[in-house]
């Protein structure tokens, strides 16, 4: 036998004895291995952290947007004193823009003993042109990143960087993907620390909050003869205390009553003046019903009002306008002596489902904002009406995809000429008090 033979001899002896040994044992089957494990007990999407009880959903948010606005007609040139312009005429301020924006959330949440343990971070990702755009999407300079939440949960504890307690048309409504609306939405996400109590399963509600008053002011506008110093805030003393009473009983029915309190912290003008801290307040409600005969329709309306503490009625958004407004402020000093700014604001907005992949909304706000009389008289500053009235239509082509069309009309009237701004970027028409403009566009939206 050659050696060939003997060694494959060897190997098919070998072979044949495992596979005897193996009939011999029993039969194993494979086990499904389990790599993610649903957690059904915090809604959809959730998944445990494996070797932990934290449940774990990741979602995100890709916006397509294509906008535009026309810029009212008239002579338009920077005025020194107030946002910086861009100078020139209208041929320098964008009519069209175009950008992508992708939103990205985290919420971790465990179960305890003390309920339920929470933390919550949402990023943005946006990209626009490079150099200014109009204001349908905000000044973006390229790509920038920003931290849109960022907050832990604990109970009725919430700390954090989170919606203000304020709010209440911003937090569950503000359906608008071009437009700017009045309200106490905009205040927007701010450095809370807050505690809200639950009455048992009523429905009822109560919070308590302190908020970051650097992200609340709006600044001091001067009117002072020589000799008296300007007056501007100062440093931070109180944070802005906020409170609201709120009742749900379901998706869409809702009601609201909040209350604000924030501290004018002031240096400069007269030191003996007794009025170098003075408080501002707002106050408002909303409320919202769902329509029975529509599905899944709804009305939600909310007002405020607010004196040394603007930001809370909305009537800041009117720098943000196509149409354009006159700055506004939380007080003013007038021969050194400060006053407080007095603002109002309703905004509110109706959806109809005319099928379950059609969802069409009207919607609309308005502000008004008053500036003391010496102010308006020397024309560096001026009381103005805002108005804005749209539609857009969201077709959902398949679960997750949305098309959304939209277009508004927003106009100012101030009480003084010369001081409207256009098209968010300083520039001033120094001809007219009435602006106007009409804004809109489209958002193709995946949601995962």
């Amino acid at each position: 036998m050659s050696i060939k033979s003997y060694f494959l001899a060897v190997v098919a002896s070998f072979a044949g004895a495992g596979a005897a040994a193996a009939a011999d044992l029993p039969e194993m089957k494979s086990q499904a291995v389990e790599y993610v494990k649903v957690c059904s007990q915090f809604g959809p999407g959730f998944f445990y952290l494996p070797g932990s009880n934290t449940c774990l959903q990741i979602a995100g948010t890709m916006r397509a947007l294509y906008g535009f606005n026309s810029i009212p007609g008239g002579s338009y040139s920077t005025t020194p004193g107030f946002v910086p312009g861009r100078g020139g005429g209208r041929r320098d301020v964008d009519s069209t823009a175009f950008q992508g924006r992708f939103q990205l959330d985290f919420d971790a949440r465990t179960q305890t003993d003390y309920g339920v343990l929470r933390s919550y971070f949402s990023i943005d990702a946006n990209f626009g042109h490079p150099g200014p755009q109009t204001r349908p999407f905000g000044s973006y300079s390229g790509s920038n990143y920003v931290v849109e939440k960022a907050y832990v949960e604990f109970g009725g504890l919430t700390a954090g960087y989170a919606e203000s307690r304020f709010a209440f048309y911003d937090n569950y409504y503000a359906d608008t993907i071009f437009a700017p609306y009045a309200g106490s939405g905009q205040d927007g996400t701010t450095g809370v620390l807050a505690y809200t109590a639950q009455f048992g399963n009523s429905g009822w509600s109560a919070t308590l909050s302190l908020e970051d008053p650097a992200h609340a002011r709006q600044g001091i506008l001067n009117d002072n003869p020589v000799g008296v110093a300007d007056v501007a805030y100062g440093g931070n003393r109180y944070p802005d205390i906020i409170g609201d009473i709120a009742y749900s009983s379901g998706k869409f029915d809702k009601i609201q009553i909040m209350a604000a309190a924030h501290q004018l912290w002031l240096v400069g003008g007269n030191p003996n003046s007794s009025d170098r801290s003075k408080w501002g307040y707002a106050v408002g409600a909303g409320a919202s019903w769902e329509i029975p005969v529509l599905a899944g329709g709804y009305f939600a309306i909310e007002g405020a009002y607010s004196s040394g503490a603007s930001i809370y009625t909305g009537a800041a958004m009117n720098l943000n306008a196509t149409a354009g407004s006159p700055p506004n402020y939380d007080g003013f000093s007038v021969d050194g002596r400060v006053e407080n700014a007095k603002a109002v604001s309703v905004e509110g907005e109706l959806a109809i489902n005319f099928t379950p992949n059609l969802r069409g909304m009207i919607f609309g706000s308005y502000a008004h904002f008053d500036a003391p009389t010496a102010v308006e008289v020397d024309g560096v500053g001026s009381g103005f009406d805002a108005y804005v009235v749209g539609a857009n239509m969201k077709w959902t082509v398949v679960e997750g995809f949305d098309v959304i069309p939209e277009v508004s009309y927003q106009a100012t009237h101030a009480k003084v000429a010369g001081f409207n701004e256009i098209g968010g970027e300083g520039l001033y028409n120094n001809s007219k008090a009435d602006t106007g403009a009409v804004m809109g566009g489209v958002e193709f939206r995946r949601s995962f």
